[in-house]
């Protein structure tokens, strides 16, 4: 749900960043008129809507190798908060090595909420807070 202050984080390993840019994929109408679902937001939101979350408030890159949760993040805005953030949830580090992140800002996503894809190339961190302004 769309929540002020708050940044949704998944992370995954992708071989390039095509595959990243598929996946987590601008989303819109085709030429005869058809919503064009993302694999992310149907494996996380349902894919039954365009952009359940504000498209202007999201950035998603690779970024290098590595099972540290706030270098995953750092090179994204307001990184090192939302690192730290997240260096609460993972003090020890994530248990796989990732080079890619999805970041929804002004958003708390609840996986209660949905049924995420267990099969999903990215596995969703947590909702850490987040300034923007």
């Amino acid at each position: 749900m769309e929540q002020e202050g708050i940044v949704s984080v998944w992370v995954g390993f992708f071989e390039n960043e095509d595959l990243l840019m598929a996946y987590a994929a601008e989303e819109g109408y085709d030429s005869e008129d058809n919503p064009q679902i993302s694999p992310f937001n149907r494996d996380f939101f349902g894919g039954e809507d365009l952009w359940p979350f504000d498209p202007d408030f999201w950035e998603r890159d690779l970024v290098d190798t590595t099972t540290d949760v706030e270098a995953l993040v750092e090179p994204f805005s307001e990184g090192v908060t939302i690192g730290e953030g997240l260096k609460g949830l993972f003090p020890q580090g994530l248990e796989k090595p990732c080079n890619g992140a999805i970041l929804v800002y002004n958003y708390k996503y609840d996986p209660e909420e949905s049924t995420p894809n267990p099969n999903a190339p990215v596995t969703f961190l947590g909702a850490v807070p987040c300034d923007l302004d």
